[in-house]
């Protein structure tokens, strides 16, 4: 790996859940497998170098699929793709033998602007001081899709969105509202992606004393799934970085389970405390497994009508604020279900709670120091514990849920781990 210039010396290393460094493997077998894309349909352009990448993306014609040969491509710098129905995808469907690096340069590796029905597949972005994928909100990105793609040393976001108002994400050239609610991106998903950096942020010269780190930050979207994902080590010099998952400013209908979240400073956000006045209506976050950093586990800022459903977490025990954090305003949202080892929870008094549980859950969980957050015999005062919840009729492994439900995300029935 490239060795990374410090502009001040390191910090000393910040409390962490478990290991500094978890078995990544060990994390990534806990979550659902990708399943493969379907064969090619239209026009197929192989390539094998940086230069034939870049050429294939400026020629791409809609609807054609460029198929990357196994190797590291060297220098991706600002690719552009602006066709409809591209897909971008490694050939042997192995995201470990396509490797997409920026050289350690502040870059964004991978720009979208105006592209319908992207999918990104089957490779790895990393080392990159900025983005990985930057999609221009203002742009009508619609659909796109990102599908079994790791992030490795991505040191800003993996996956960044800009603000649909915002013409080339430009604070002064704004859309009107009308226009924004009809080109916002809409109909997204990323699935089956790993977000992992190796260590704390190695620099601070970011303008927010080097906690300026997320797996993915994106605004303003509609109807989006967020899924089977694996986060590690997204983690702020302080100990401040934002969401591994961080959703924001006027999205809606989001949904974000069957997560794992390890050892990262903050797990999934819907808002925060900056920005516009609502952050995310109708957002579900749900049977998502987070072994916490120091921060906030669920931060739920400026929302409406946003449920955190049948999630466990293990708190850390140094953890700074609320596990379940709603506030400055949230309301008419709900909390039910969630299985917390300490921590604690903070919701308003016009929110929905219920049939929570928070303790000393030693013992309860397969192997927390991965994420494995599957329930051991030791959990019975969790196992049919819940009530039916319409909007997690699945566990984390897709089970059905029984009737009633254990509490987290975990629903075997039984107590013991999943075979």
């Amino acid at each position: 790996m490239f060795a990374w210039k410090r502009t001040s010396p390191p910090v000393k290393d910040l409390p962490h859940f478990g290991t500094a460094s978890p078995d990544v493997d060990a994390v990534v077998a806990i979550a659902a497998k990708a399943p493969p894309l379907p064969d090619p349909d239209g026009r197929v352009v192989g390539v094998r170098t940086t230069g034939e990448l870049f050429a294939a993306a400026r020629t791409a014609r809609d609807g054609d699929t460029i198929v990357l040969a196994d190797g590291v491509y060297e220098g991706v710098d600002e690719l552009l793709i602006e066709r409809d129905g591209v897909t971008l995808r490694g050939e042997s469907a192995d995201r470990q033998r396509v490797i997409l690096d920026a050289g350690c340069r502040f870059t964004k590796m991978l720009r979208v602007r105006g592209a319908k029905d992207l999918t990104v597949a089957d490779m790895t972005f990393r080392n990159c001081k900025q983005y990985g994928i930057f999609m221009l909100g203002d742009s009508d990105v619609q659909r796109p899709r990102i599908h079994n793609v790791k992030f490795h040393n991505i040191w800003v976001r993996g996956v960044k969105g800009t603000k649909p108002n915002r013409i080339d994400d430009s604070a002064r050239n704004l859309l009107p509202p009308e226009q924004v609610a009809r080109i916002r991106p809409a109909g997204g998903s990323i699935r089956h992606c790993l977000f992992v950096n190796d260590t704390i942020k190695p620099f601070d010269d970011d303008g927010f004393h080097g906690d300026y780190v997320s797996g993915m930050d994106m605004m303003g979207l509609k109807d989006w799934v967020i899924a089977d994902n694996v986060f590690v080590g997204i983690r702020g010099r302080n100990g401040y970085g934002r969401g591994a998952i961080f959703i924001w400013v006027n999205s809606e209908d989001v949904v974000a389970e069957r997560n794992v979240i390890v050892n990262c400073d903050r797990g999934i956000c819907f808002g925060n405390p900056s920005g516009d006045r609502i952050h995310m209506t109708g957002g579900i976050a749900r049977n998502n497994f987070i072994a916490a950093g120091v921060n906030l586990a669920l931060e739920m800022g400026r929302t409406r009508r946003t449920k955190v459903l049948h999630n466990t977490v293990w708190s850390h025990p140094a953890m700074r604020h609320a596990t379940i954090d709603f506030y400055q305003g949230s309301a008419g949202g709900e909390c039910f279900g969630n299985l917390l080892h300490n921590g604690r929870i903070n919701c308003p008094k016009n929110l929905r709670r219920g049939h929570n549980l928070i303790g000393d859950l030693t013992g309860w969980f397969a192997d927390p120091s991965v994420g494995d957050l599957h329930l051991t015999p030791a959990a019975s005062a969790a196992i049919a514990a819940g009530a039916p919840c319409p909007d997690a009729p699945e566990d984390f492994d897709r089970r059905q849920r029984n009737d009633p439900p254990n509490l987290g995300a975990d629903d075997s029935g039984t107590g013991f781990q999943p075979v």
